[in-house]
């Protein structure tokens, strides 16, 4: 998978590398160079094997052979008018994915290029995901129309060829796959370009209560993630302590992910507790560590042998 959750090439196919940034035109002159290889062999192959009264009434194989090339060559002219010309109308975007933070404004970046005409082009973005149109202009130099609030052309630039869009109080719901097509008479061209919605969230915070005289509860909490963050809970030792904890996940206000870790200590108290919350975006991550005497107010707990009062709360609090 690439960077924002889309998949990538698998390896090891057998279609070579870069064959599928072939343009239109290139399939053609190969189809048109297939054709007149299969042709000439069927001609020469026919002649070698005629034998009989039928093989005087056919032509000689040069005449042959000059009747496939006066067939071929228009097809084959066409194909190279059309691989050297530039193209009428081409979109361009931005190549990596751009990112966003929730309630920020952004820009979707489209520009036109190879297009010299004067006048406006029509213009229509669509966001892939949802299937919805964002913004979408007549080619007659009209006003733009918005489906989205806080949707905008930026500095409506559309002279220009720049038709990059612009939203505002960005939502997580406006992550995906945008489309932005440009189209002019008979022409038309796309772009597709991603964006990603960002909210890194709280620290985690950590506590310890002491629920009896053999138990500790260990938990970590840590809220407003977007997307769902991955999460690391292991012991001062380097073990894993989430096969043995229960994790709850909530989605509250703006879309925007919480998360709570709750991993009950019997007899095998760990000396301490890390806790790591990981933005799979921007690969930032938040983290906390904290000692079971930091926590507790007793300098020393062990459980089964030290009576504890219950409950047991976090200095600060």
């Amino acid at each position: 998978m690439n960077a924002v959750g889309f998949p990538s090439d698998v390896p090891g196919r057998l279609i070579p590398t870069g064959i599928s940034t072939w343009s239109a035109q290139t399939w053609d002159v190969l189809t048109v160079a297939v054709i007149m290889v299969s042709m000439t062999t069927w001609v020469i192959s026919r002649k070698r094997g005629c034998e009989g009264p039928g093989c005087e009434g056919r032509g000689s194989l040069a005449l042959e052979l000059l009747l496939q090339v006066m067939i071929l060559a228009p097809t084959m002219l066409f194909c190279y008018w059309g691989s050297s010309c530039p193209e009428p109308l081409r979109a361009v975007g931005t190549d990596g994915p751009t990112v966003a933070v929730p309630g920020d404004s952004v820009v979707l970046r489209c520009r036109a290029v190879t297009y010299t005409q004067a006048g406006s082009l029509g213009l229509e973005w669509r966001n892939l995901r949802t299937r919805d149109v964002i913004l979408a202009c007549g080619e007659d130099g009209g006003g733009c129309r918005g489906y989205r609030e806080g949707a905008w052309l930026l500095d409506s630039q559309r002279e220009a060829r720049d038709l990059s869009l612009r939203l505002d109080r960005v939502r997580v719901t406006d992550a995906g796959r945008y489309q932005c097509t440009i189209f002019t008479g008979r022409h038309s061209s796309a772009a597709l370009m991603d964006l990603s919605v960002v909210a890194l969230g709280t620290k985690p915070i950590i506590s310890v209560e002491c629920l009896s005289d053999s138990t500790l509860l260990y938990s970590c909490r840590s809220g407003g993630w977007f997307p769902e963050p991955t999460l690391v809970w292991k012991s001062s030792d380097g073990t894993s302590l989430l096969p043995r904890s229960n994790v709850s996940r909530t989605r509250g206000e703006g879309g925007l992910y919480g998360l709570e870790i709750q991993y009950w200590a019997h007899h095998d108290v760990p000396d301490s507790v890390i806790c790591i919350a990981r933005n799979t975006v921007t690969n930032v991550k938040m983290v906390s560590a904290a000692r079971t005497s930091d926590l507790l107010r007793r300098a020393q707990v062990r459980v089964g042998e030290t009576d504890c009062t219950k409950p047991l709360e976090c200095p600060g609090e």
